[in-house]
């Protein structure tokens, strides 16, 4: 599955691609460096499945801070995360600015492409059973950022989009997912939402649609943005393999993330479980 038929607007960064496309398939053996933060995780996860599915020699490295000092072998090196170091053996997986054509008019909005989405799109350069099956996680890493609370984001909803006409997700609201996490949804009210998620296919799309908007209006005075609250409620983003939707697990590995008292173990158990499944949690 090539990246730039799937998603036709990462042709913008078609080069920065490439090149590290060709250093990996050129490397003897490579090192991924990673700290304990979600995007990361999830960014080495999918370069991780690639490797696998092809034989490409390499090991995980996950540390506190990357900027902190490290042993550094003689192999390749990539990192997830801004660093000093970017010489030939270290380099740096960043996020990339790209225009999204949008609208009737195909007008260009500008985004960010996350390191999420940056290294997805090289897994699936690479190829891998493994990669097919993690690529709705590609939405994680625009989701995480904090653009979503502040404004609409034209990079995420394009890819919202395409994996949903492809086949690969589904978009519900959030009445229609069987396991959520509340907890990061201050004020709902559990019981009248449990209610309406189990009439939810008895009513009509009227009534849905009120009921719904009554249970969300104690959100509206919370500091959720309202593009972020938008995508909670009505936007869900799903597959026929997961009881939870991506936000959902999303914050719910976040928050385990943080309260771990061995926070690279756990870290290195997510990546696990990512691969394995293609669930976050």
């Amino acid at each position: 599955m090539e990246p730039f038929d799937l998603f036709p607007f990462v042709s913008e960064v078609k080069s920065d691609l490439d090149k590290f496309f060709k250093l990996i398939m050129n490397a003897k053996r490579i090192t991924l460096v990673a700290e304990p933060k979600l995007n990361q995780l999830l960014s080495l996860s999918f370069l991780e499945a690639s490797f696998l599915d092809h034989g490409i020699l390499y090991n995980r490295k996950l540390v506190e801070d990357v900027n902190s000092k490290i042993i550094l072998e003689d192999n390749l090196h990539i990192f997830f995360n801004l660093t000093s170091l970017n010489d030939e053996i270290v380099k740096v997986i960043q996020s990339k600015e790209i225009n999204i054509p949008l609208g009737q008019n195909k007008k260009n909005r500008v985004g960010k492409l996350d390191i999420v989405g940056f290294s997805a799109c090289l897994a699936l350069m690479i190829g891998g059973g493994r990669v097919n099956k993690l690529l709705p996680l590609i939405l994680a890493g625009n989701w995480l950022r904090e653009n979503l609370d502040f404004t609409y984001d034209p990079v995420f909803t394009v890819l919202r989009d395409t994996l949903r006409k492809k086949g690969e997700i589904s978009v519900v609201s959030i009445a229609e997912v069987s396991e959520l996490d509340l907890i990061e949804l201050p004020g709902i009210d559990s019981i009248e939402l449990n209610n309406l998620k189990n009439s939810w296919n008895k009513i009509d799309l009227e009534e849905q649609s009120i009921r719904l908007s009554e249970i969300v209006k104690p959100l509206l005075k919370s500091s959720i943005g309202v593009a972020r609250l938008e995508e909670l409620i009505w936007h869900r983003v799903i597959t026929e393999n997961w009881n939870s939707d991506l936000a959902s697990q999303c914050s719910k590995a976040q928050r385990e993330l943080r309260s771990s008292s061995q926070k690279l173990v756990s870290a290195s158990r997510l990546v696990d479980e990512v691969i394995r499944t293609g669930v976050i949690s």
